[in-house]
């Protein structure tokens, strides 16, 4: 499928107003557009651009956070083990948990928070007490990992509507996103529109669970961390 054929599919797409989710819950609005558009992932073809894109769907009137990448590798200052013991709480099913989104400057009530050094450019995990980094992201790498995977981004915004429990959309605007850049995603991250998801947990076997540490973006900011936009609707 060529690019051209999906901008004129969005067209469309707008002209007939609201549409009924195929789906429920929040992925309804991303495999709703996938379903209207016959997307499958990556065989949208940009000649002009080269490579492929991703696609995201987002309500407009969201303040949900969606993860950008994960990254883990070589991060710990502790054992993941002993963090959880240490900050972590007892979750819903009786498990030592550290389960939290953190931002820039804003501590959470288990005593961490998140620094930026820029003098060396890295991205700290600090007990808020003690000044100890408990983990270390060089800026560098997570930047690279954000421009690798998200390169070209084609965004779709949805007006939203509930009829009898059910979520009807109107896919109205949209944008073919390109370069990405560093030091927007390095201002996004300090202005807390990009926060550090920790999701991990210990075993009753004592071993750590991690999901993975991601980090996510408010969904209608997105849009900030590229230099060039071109509107599609």
């Amino acid at each position: 499928m060529q690019f051209k054929d999906i901008e004129e599919a969005l067209r469309n797409l707008n002209q007939r107003g609201y549409v009924r989710s195929l789906r429920n819950g929040t992925t309804g609005i991303g495999y709703t557009l996938e379903q209207l558009l016959g997307l499958r992932e990556s065989n949208i073809s940009i000649p002009d651009i080269g490579g492929r894109i991703e696609v995201k769907a987002v309500r407009k009137d969201s303040d949900s956070l969606i993860t950008l990448f994960t990254f883990n590798k070589g991060v710990w200052k502790i054992s993941q083990k002993e963090l959880i013991s240490q900050y972590g709480y007892e979750d819903k099913k009786g498990r030592k948990a550290l389960k939290n989104t953190l931002f820039y400057k804003h501590s959470i009530p288990q005593g961490l928070t998140i620094d930026v050094d820029e003098k060396n450019n890295v991205v700290n995990l600090i007990d808020v007490y003690t000044g100890q980094a408990l983990a270390t992201w060089d800026m560098y790498v997570i930047v690279g990992k954000f421009m690798t995977k998200l390169g070209r981004l084609l965004l779709v915004l949805a007006d939203r509507d509930k009829r009898k429990g059910v979520e009807w959309f109107h896919y109205n605007e949209a944008y073919l996103l390109t370069d990405p850049q560093a030091r927007k995603f390095i201002e996004a991250f300090k202005q807390g529109s990009i926060g550090i998801d920790l999701r991990m947990h210990l075993r009753e076997n004592g071993t750590v669970r991690n999901r993975g540490t991601a980090f996510r973006i408010r969904e209608k900011d997105l849009i900030l961390l590229y230099d060039k936009r071109k509107k599609i609707i």
